[in-house]
């Protein structure tokens, strides 16, 4: 896991020369696990874009999430490599990447993939919702499903 993460921080930090748009947000995230309990969580993103096309982007981003509330307690942390289409008013959303859990006893990794669309709200401001389901490794339960909605602001 710590290899992958490495990797993908590596090809995001020597891509960001060619950086379009730098952005930082928020969200709201209700994860509910397939056996388990669910919780809400908060995370904190910072993210780059890197294409120069308007209708196709693409880039890479960095998330830390801490329990809010529910029944589970366990922090969240994912890098995902993204890719949005402009389909007008709005644009569809595609992530993949690594997600590791830092359970209260243990941690567990895994991979994630997600789907989406977002908005903008105005210049400097994007809506975000996205459906994201983590792939885990021997820990409480296979898979979990993150219903998300976000605000960013684009630098």
């Amino acid at each position: 896991m710590k290899t992958g993460l490495s990797i993908l921080g590596a090809l995001a930090i020597a891509t960001s020369a060619q950086a379009q748009d730098f952005y930082a947000g928020g969200t709201l995230d209700y994860m509910y696990p397939h056996s388990g309990d669910s919780q809400l969580v908060g995370s904190l993103i910072g993210g780059l874009g890197l294409s120069n096309n308007p209708d196709l982007n693409y880039g890479a981003e960095a998330e830390l999430g801490w329990h809010l509330a529910g029944d589970a307690d366990y922090g969240t942390q994912r890098l995902r490599l993204w890719g949005t289409y402009d389909l007008g008013n709005i644009r569809a959303r595609a992530a993949v990447g690594l997600t590791y859990y830092d359970i209260p006893g243990g941690d567990a990794n895994g991979t994630n993939l997600g789907l989406g669309v977002e908005s903008d709200f105005s210049p400097n401001v994007t809506l975000r919702g996205e459906f994201i389901r983590d792939f885990m490794d021997d820990t409480f339960t296979d898979a979990v499903t993150t219903t998300r909605v976000a605000v960013f602001y684009n630098f």
